[in-house]
């Protein structure tokens, strides 16, 4: 006769999954948000670093877990333990440590479309461009052409001289031997400046354009020391495939706004110092606003 588990016992499974979670995520859960302290985690993931022998030793103890919570059909049921939330998340980020650095941010692309959120909240700027995807009709190779037209309402003080420009990186896989960066020159003293400025990027033929994204930056240029992000804006390719091309300005964040599988990503892909894509990845998608603009 099978035996009845109470419903404590399945409150502990889900309690020691959810711990062996976070364990593995970082303590993702909850870190949706886009406060500074989550942030800070990343730089100390390095510590962190899961290898794909872990990670395989990991996912069989998860079966042996759930073969002895099951106890052949005396035990809990197969559908509460395949359906456990934690589990699933438990499997889901043990299945992202070992993808490709093309692969972990191709699914960052896919997935966090939500990037813009602090710039719709509290925006400090906006900066005008024209998007315009052109595809190859025999190669299939995509190409990407952005001009940068100016900056508007750009919220920074400084007792120093304001030195805006723009970064635009293009953000997606197969971009390891291709130019991932552009900059525009910077204005002096000039919180609307124009620009009038256009680059180009190559993507290949490797993936479709909804896998790619366009990071924009504008910041304070600064002689000999790292430059101040004043804000940041995400355009993602997806929403110009149709047409082909789009004009319009982007509102800038503090930072961008990630969720749980964002997080893990970031975490994830801080630990492969030796990645020069990941590295920059890494950096961008955590850099956020300092506070010595708003003084």
């Amino acid at each position: 006769m099978p035996m009845s588990f109470p419903s404590s016992l399945q409150g502990a499974v889900q309690g020691v999954a959810g711990h062996v979670v976070s364990g593995v995520t970082g303590g993702s859960s909850g870190s949706s948000s886009s406060g500074g302290e989550s942030r800070k985690d990343v730089a100390r993931e390095e510590s962190k670093n899961l290898s794909p022998k872990q990670c395989a030793v990991i996912d069989m103890a998860l079966d042996s877990i759930k073969q002895y919570f099951h106890a052949s059909g005396s035990g809990l049921k197969k559908t509460f333990l395949e359906k456990s939330p934690d589990l699933q998340s438990l499997r889901y980020a043990l299945s992202l440590y070992t993808q490709t650095t093309d692969t972990l941010i191709k699914t960052f692309v896919q997935t966090q479309t939500s990037q813009d959120q602090p710039s719709v909240d509290d925006p400090v700027g906006e900066v005008s461009v024209q998007v315009d995807l052109f595809t190859h009709p025999g190669t299939g190779e995509h190409k990407v052409t952005v001009k940068v037209v100016a900056a508007n309402d750009l919220k920074w003080q400084t007792t120093s001289m304001f030195r805006p420009f723009v970064e635009v990186n293009m953000i997606g896989p197969h971009l390891s031997d291709k130019r991932r960066k552009h900059s525009t020159k910077s204005k002096s003293n000039n919180w609307s400046p124009k620009y009038n400025e256009t680059f180009h990027f190559i993507l290949g033929n490797e993936d479709d354009p909804d896998a790619y994204e366009l990071h924009i930056c504008v910041k304070d240029y600064c002689f000999a020391r790292e430059d101040h992000l004043i804000g940041s804006a995400v355009m993602q390719l997806r929403d110009i495939v149709e047409c082909g091309s789009c004009a319009c300005w982007c509102a800038l964040g503090r930072t961008v706004h990630l969720d749980d599988t964002g997080w893990t990503i970031l975490r994830i892909l801080s630990q492969r110092t030796n990645d020069e894509v990941a590295r920059e990845f890494v950096r961008l998608k955590s850099e956020s606003r300092t506070e010595g603009g708003d003084a």
